[in-house]
């Protein structure tokens, strides 16, 4: 039986070379005719995470996306939900940009998740809920073995995932 993919998890971590993983999901939901949904883990510390969102977006679209919500975020008690909208928001941008950028690709989006909790848990919950049949996920390569040790994220994901799991190793 040839596996057919009719809906694909994204996982970005909001890096600057996370695009380059997104249009590998791109090109399979093309391909396959899937939809894809975009997930992002918030991890409980989370000022990496703003100054990822920060690079990832430039700091004119992460200024305007602060600008419109400042009056929305006032009225929000907690902090982590200003945060969990504002991620959802550019991720949203993110996507809208790809798909001008990729005319020779559609692709149709599913939903964009931003959740919080453990990174590893969270992917592998969301793509058995999401009942996908790929998920696609970038990888930064550390240290001198290269190839030989991938990051404890991708590894356990690697180990745990009843799914295939398609790495992109992600440009520094």
């Amino acid at each position: 039986m040839v596996p057919e993919f009719k809906k694909i998890l994204f996982t970005t971590d909001l890096s600057k070379s996370a695009r380059y993983a997104f249009d590998y999901a791109v090109s399979l939901a093309h391909r396959y005719g899937a939809r894809i949904t975009i997930l992002h883990v918030m991890e409980e510390v989370s000022p990496a995470a703003s100054v990822h969102l920060r690079d990832f977006l430039g700091q004119e679209k992460w200024q305007q996306l602060e600008d419109s919500h400042k009056e929305e975020a006032r009225q929000i008690l907690i902090g982590k939900k200003r945060e969990a909208m504002l991620i959802r928001e550019a991720l949203g941008e993110f996507c809208d940009q790809a798909q001008k950028d990729l005319t020779e690709a559609e692709f149709t989006m599913d939903e964009i998740v931003v959740t919080r909790g453990n990174v590893v848990d969270e992917i592998l919950n969301e793509a058995k809920e999401r009942g996908c049949d790929l998920i696609v996920m970038g990888y930064h390569v550390r240290g001198r073995l290269e190839e030989t040790f991938l990051g404890s994220t991708t590894r356990r994901v690697l180990r745990r995932s009843a799914l295939p799991v398609m790495l992109v190793r992600l440009t520094e």
